[in-house]
């Protein structure tokens, strides 16, 4: 299915959101993709409590 503006510009509200609320398959990644994405949620995961340290650290030095 082609997703042509045009067409699009032209559906009345009730048709285009039912068009936006139409759910779209599950994408399929690479290994190298889902290992990079962990990677990542960890990288997240660590610098959390780095930042919120770095953060109390200086409101309680700042007196």
């Amino acid at each position: 299915m082609t997703h042509d503006p045009k067409f699009i510009a032209a559906l009345e509200p009730g048709q285009l959101s039912a068009a936006r609320a139409a759910l779209l398959p599950r994408r399929r990644l690479s290994r190298e993709v889902t290992v990079l994405l962990i990677l990542l949620r960890l990288y997240v995961l660590a610098a959390i409590p780095v930042v919120a340290y770095a953060f109390i650290h200086a409101l309680l030095t700042q007196a």
